[in-house]
């Protein structure tokens, strides 16, 4: 029986071949990437890899790939067309659920299927997370074909240094058991791993002067502090041409019910912080949206434009702004922080819709490769837009003809990626 995932992303990952093809044509195995001619026919033995390649020890936190299709020392591309124990993504993640690991946190794969010289390969892509070291609980074992059991011991820490696995029968070295501990801790990597770890946990931040200074208590090497000097202010009145520029620059803002009562003069503001580590200014800084003085400070999405897109709303034939998070991004990180920190009504949580209109992506490739299959149907979807309902979400000053716009797209943009992903788990 034969499987192919390529049905998974209805389209090759342009991005993932061109990382393949760039190692084939270096003709060797790396810190964080393997070539196998055929699958693995030993459970355990793919297991041990996949560990080792999630415990990899390079300082830019590289995922690991395991390339099957592709011969290890010749580097021919053989293709997995016909290889028996070929595997697909429900059948991995079911293999390493099944498994007793250390903590709650498994490794975090994907398979995907490209074509190299016109033939299948299979790439299994370990993602670098900060929960290392992956190790067992409870050991795991299988036979090779009546010869030698692979054995993956319980509490045995195995990794990846260079092109080399360590062996069922060894354990990690002291300096990657070392390395892989400080990377759960954050101690290493570079300032946006170290900072996006500082910021996962909400409760281990807190401030003593309004907010304008967050310190954390797990951590006493880093701040946030608003700079001073930065101070965008602009008058929001419902009847004047700048308060929809306002509103359409940060729809976000508008569905809170809170920003619907503004007054004759009431002034939005956008601050900045400014992130010190080690009493070292990084260069990294977060911008926070204010509709009005009774709200929380909201930390502002990324916004993206996309002409290849191609629509065309309500006689607007440029490319069309949307805004989304990356789910372990600083900025999405920060927002969650700056609601739990700054949300005191009930009336705030309770209308707080601005997820309804900012999708949430689980990764820069989860965004590349959704983003390409709206573009497959972009005629249907440029309809769905046309036809997003969203009265009783919004102020009605805020539905002109050059701000419903934004709102329309965002919301179809987060009906359509929580409906991909549910097509997806059913392939």
């Amino acid at each position: 029986m034969t499987f192919s995932n390529s049905d998974k992303t209805g389209k090759l990952d342009v991005e993932l071949q061109s990382v393949v093809q760039a190692f084939i044509d270096d003709a060797s195995e790396g810190s964080y990437w393997d070539f196998k001619q055929k699958w693995h026919n030993n459970n355990a033995d793919l297991l041990k890899d996949i560990i080792c390649m999630a415990n990899n020890t390079t300082s830019n936190m590289q995922d690991g790939y395991i390339i099957f299709g592709i011969e290890d020392t010749t580097f021919e591309v053989t293709g997995v067309l016909n290889d028996v124990n070929r595997k697909n993504q429900e059948n991995l993640i079911g293999f390493l659920s099944s498994q007793i690991w250390s903590g709650e946190e498994t490794p975090n794969v994907d398979v995907k299927t490209i074509q190299i010289d016109e033939k299948e390969i299979d790439v299994l892509v370990i993602r670098n997370e900060m929960v290392t070291p992956y190790y067992l609980l409870k050991e795991y074992s299988k036979s090779n074909s009546g010869k030698n059991k692979t054995i993956i011991h319980a509490g045995v820490i195995y990794s990846r240094i260079g092109d080399r696995n360590t062996s069922s029968a060894e354990c990690a070295t002291k300096h990657a058991t070392e390395f892989l501990w400080k990377k759960r801790f954050g101690l290493i990597g570079n300032d946006d791993y170290k900072v996006t770890k500082r910021l996962e946990n909400t409760e281990n931040w807190y401030s003593t002067d309004e907010y304008e200074t967050f310190h954390n208590n797990e951590y006493g090497d880093i701040t946030i502090k608003r700079d001073t000097t930065y101070n965008l202010e602009v008058t929001i009145n419902k009847e004047e041409t700048n308060t929809r520029i306002w509103v359409m620059d940060f729809p976000y803002l508008f569905s809170n019910i809170s920003n619907w009562n503004i007054g004759e003069r009431e002034t939005g503001r956008r601050l900045k912080w400014d992130i010190f580590l080690n009493g070292r200014e990084l260069d990294i800084s977060i911008y926070g949206v204010q509709a009005t003085r009774q709200t929380f400070y909201h930390i502002e999405p990324k916004t993206y434009w996309d002409k290849a897109l191609g629509i065309s709303i309500n006689g607007i034939t440029d490319s069309i702004k949307y805004y989304a998070y990356i789910e372990n991004s600083i900025e999405y990180l920060a927002f969650n922080l700056f609601f739990d920190k700054q949300c005191y009504s009930d009336r705030e949580l309770d209308y707080n819709k601005a997820l309804q209109v900012i999708p949430v992506f689980k990764s820069e490739q989860e965004h590349l490769e959704f983003m390409e299959h709206i573009k497959t149907c972009v005629d249907e979807f440029e309809l769905a837009v046309e036809n997003q309902d969203i009265n009783g979400m919004f102020p009605t000053y805020a539905k002109e003809v050059d701000t419903v716009i934004v709102y329309k797209l965002g919301k179809t943009l987060v009906q359509w990626l929580r409906e991909w992903r549910f097509k997806l788990m059913e392939i």
